[in-house]
C-alpha cells in the first residue's frame, strides 16, 4: 500500500494542480455517488448530526465532503512545493494575535491548540509551523510502516515535531514544558479507556481526554485552530481562538466530572465549526463506534476486511 500509495503522490506532484484538483473534485464527488466505501458511513453520520435535513441535502453534503478530501489529497501531495513557494498567499490567518498572551499567561510557556479534520488540516500545520510556531503534533500511527513514514515525511515539510499518538502522553508533557503549541485533533472516534463521553451533534461520543488533561495538569492555555477551504477551492482562512474558559485547578485536574465537562466545552467548540461548514469534514470516519454500556452503533455491520 505504501508504495501505491507514493507513487500515488509523486504522480501528483507532478501534474499541473490545477488540473489534478478538478479531477481529484469530479473523483471525490463520484465515489461518493457510486456508494463506494466509506460513504454508508458518512451518510449514517450525517443522519446522527442533522436528523431534520432530507436524505437529498446528506447526499449533497456527502459528495462535497468526498471531493473535499480529493482535493486535500492533491494539497498533501504539493505540500513542499506550497510551503515553498505559495503558503502566504493561499493562506489567510485570523486570531494569531491571541497566541503570544496566551503564551505569556502559560506557567511554562506551552499552549495546547486543539483541531478537528477540517478543511485541510495539514495546511494549517503546515501554516503555523513555517510562520514560526514551534509545534508538536499528535498524530495516529499508522498500521503500515511504509505508508506512515510516507505521511510523517510530508508532515514534516513545515518542520513541525511529530508524536505517535499511541505513545504520545510523556512526550505531550515534555512539549509542553519545553514552552511548544502542542497540536491534537478531537474530532475522531477513541477507545472507552482513553476517553470521555460527551455530546457531539446531540449523541454521546467517546472522546479522547489526554490533550485536556495535559493542559489542566500544568496550567497551559487550550486554544482551538481550525482551517475552512475557501469557495475558490484553492484558498484557505485558518481561524485561531483566544484561550477557552475551562475549570482548572488542582482539584479540577483530578475530577474526573471537571475533565468531563472541559472535554465537552471542547468539543462543543468543535461542533460548532463544523456546523459552519459540514461539506469539508471528514464524515467518512465512524465517530460514534464507541458506545457507552447497552447503545447500539449507527452503523451497519461492515464484512471482515470491507
Amino acid at each position: 500500500m505504501s508504495l501505491a500509495a507514493g507513487a500515488t503522490l509523486d504522480l501528483l506532484a507532478r501534474l499541473p494542480e490545477e488540473f489534478s484538483m478538478q479531477a481529484a473534485s469530479a473523483f471525490g464527488a463520484a465515489w461518493s455517488t457510486l456508494g463506494a466505501p466509506r460513504v454508508a458511513t458518512a451518510l449514517a453520520n450525517l443522519r446522527v448530526a442533522f436528523p431534520e435535513w432530507s436524505e437529498d441535502e446528506r447526499q449533497r453534503v456527502c459528495a462535497a465532503s468526498f471531493a473535499n478530501a480529493a482535493r486535500c489529497v492533491v494539497e498533501f501531495a504539493l505540500l513542499g512545493r506550497i510551503a515553498e513557494e505559495s503558503l502566504g498567499e493561499r493562506v489567510e490567518a485570523q486570531g494569531i494575535e491571541h497566541y503570544a498572551p496566551a503564551r505569556e499567561a502559560s506557567p511554562t510557556g506551552g499552549v495546547v491548540l486543539i483541531t478537528a479534520h477540517l478543511g485541510n488540516w495539514e495546511l494549517l500545520a503546515v501554516a503555523m509551523s513555517a510562520a514560526g510556531f514551534p509545534l508538536s503534533i499528535v498524530q495516529r500511527d499508522r498500521d503500515d510502516s511504509g505508508l506512515g513514514a510516507l505521511v510523517e515525511r510530508h508532515r514534516g515539510a513545515g518542520g513541525a515535531e511529530l508524536l505517535g499518538r499511541g505513545n504520545a502522553a510523556r512526550a505531550a508533557l515534555r512539549a509542553i514544558k519545553d514552552g511548544r503549541l502542542l497540536v491534537a485533533p478531537l474530532d475522531q472516534n477513541t477507545p472507552r479507556n482513553e476517553g470521555v463521553f460527551v455530546p457531539f451533534f446531540g449523541r454521546l461520543a467517546c472522546t479522547r481526554s489526554g490533550p485536556i488533561r495535559i493542559a489542566m495538569r500544568t496550567g497551559a492555555p487550550v486554544m482551538t485552530a481550525f482551517l475552512f477551504r475557501k469557495p475558490d477551492g484553492r484558498h484557505h482562512l485558518v481561524r485561531v481562538s483566544p484561550p477557552l474558559d475551562l475549570l482548572r485547578g488542582k482539584e479540577a485536574a483530578s475530577d474526573p466530572e471537571a475533565i468531563r465537562e472541559n472535554v465537552a466545552r471542547v468539543t462543543r467548540v468543535i461542533e460548532a465549526a463544523i456546523r459552519e461548514a459540514p461539506e469539508q469534514w471528514t464524515w467518512s470516519h465512524r465517530r460514534w463506534r464507541t458506545q457507552p454500556e447497552g447503545e447500539p452503533r449507527p452503523y451497519a455491520s461492515r464484512r471482515r476486511g470491507a
